[in-house]
């Protein structure tokens, strides 16, 4: 990728408001399997799946096609995005880091980034800059009431402003990737520039062994003839214990097979209606298996196969069974998104006040629906990075 030095970065942005966007829809898993690592190729690439149909049509209302952002980066335009929350989760593949670093973008700006996303980014000579969530929206507010809306990035006092409303922020930076970027050093560069300093230290060392090498031999030991007397014993040497330190450096978690996180009220509702409710019955079932998947080694517990409540338990208790099982799965994924410190909620209080008095009402069962969606996608994204 492109070696240009960091220092301070005033551009346009490119909103790109996804929540989880994660690595798979920034590049799609079919272009991991080239062997090019031509920039333009994976820049092409970038959020391809959201950007064109499966004709290769530009879908008309997604961002990067609308005419404000559709212009390609260049100095000072759309040099910085500026993403959802837990941008780059899902699978670690470094494509993704690749493809935004062909598209020609140099920030990234989010509230909140899966940590190997990151580091892959600052390898690629992309800047991922962390901010609140409340300045993150501020931005979305700018950048929609005006598409030329510039952002500044100062890298060597490592603050970002809005020059829209003239707010700022501090962000982090490890002091090493910054002193790369400032000087557009990748790791090897890094090490070539203190081959100076590595060849003098090598050979201080060189001359220490061969001083070692030639010492004369220590003369032979002097024997002395035996006495019955003992010799003194001398006290033993004092020797300090060696503490060893030790560091276990977890593995990044990688699932088995990742559980959706873009299930959607009118995808469900439509499709549903098609299938005459069957559709409906599927999802249901397989968020009874995913809440297993997710929580079950943290709480223990175990919710039954929804298609089994449907078909068996409901005949049986007269229609109770399916409302307990309702409440039991809405308490649990309420607990489980706690527990996990994802700031969402929902809880079997939503299922009673949406779903029961709702029916009253007619259509508010339809707000429980999208609340159990949306808190499952929030599990699942949590569990595809985490475990």
């Amino acid at each position: 990728m492109a070696k240009e030095k960091f220092d301070i970065i005033q551009s346009t942005c490119i909103p790109i408001q996804i929540d989880n966007c994660n690595t798979d829809l920034i590049i799609p898993a079919r272009y991991l399997a080239s062997t090019t690592r031509d920039p333009k190729f994976f820049g092409d690439a970038f959020m391809h799946d959201l950007r064109f149909d499966a004709e290769g049509n530009p879908v008309a209302d997604f961002v990067m096609n609308q005419p404000e952002y559709a212009e390609a980066p260049r100095k000072g335009v759309h040099e910085i995005i500026v993403g959802g929350q837990n941008w780059g989760s899902g699978s670690s593949r470094e494509h993704a880091a690749w493809a935004i670093a062909g598209y020609g973008v140099r920030v990234v700006i989010s509230s909140s980034f899966a940590d190997i996303h990151r580091n892959n980014l600052l390898n690629c000579f992309v800047l991922p800059v962390i901010v609140s969530k409340e300045f993150q929206q501020e931005l979305f507010d700018s950048i929609a009431a005006n598409p030329q809306t510039e952002v500044k990035v100062d890298v060597p006092n490592q603050t970002v402003t809005n020059l829209a409303t003239g707010h700022s922020e501090h962000f982090d930076i490890n002091s090493y990737k910054k002193y790369c970027l400032m000087n557009a050093y990748d790791d090897i560069d890094f090490l070539l520039s203190n081959k100076e300093k590595i060849e003098t230290y090598e050979g201080k060392e060189e001359d220490a062994v061969e001083e070692k090498d030639f010492q004369e031999p220590a003369p032979d030991p002097l024997y002395v003839e035996a006495k019955d007397e003992a010799p003194a014993s001398e006290p033993a040497e004092e020797v300090a214990p060696i503490e060893v330190a030790t560091h276990h450096e977890s593995e990044p978690f990688v699932p088995k097979k990742l559980l959706p996180i873009n299930r959607g009220l009118a995808s469900f509702f439509f499709l549903s209606l098609i299938t005459l409710g069957i559709y409906g019955i599927v999802v249901m079932t397989k968020i009874s298996c995913e809440i297993n998947t997710v929580a079950t080694k943290y709480d223990g517990r175990k919710t039954t196969n929804y298609l089994w409540i449907l078909l068996l338990w409901s005949w049986l208790t007269c229609g109770i069974a399916p409302i307990v099982w309702s409440h039991c799965i809405s308490d649990r994924i309420g607990n489980e998104l706690q527990r996990r410190r994802i700031p969402y909620s929902f809880g079997a209080a939503d299922f009673w006040l949406w779903n029961i008095l709702g029916a009253f009402v007619g259509f508010l069962p339809l707000v429980y629906t999208h609340k159990l969606l949306s808190a499952m996608n929030h599990l699942n994204a949590d569990y595809n990075q985490k475990g």
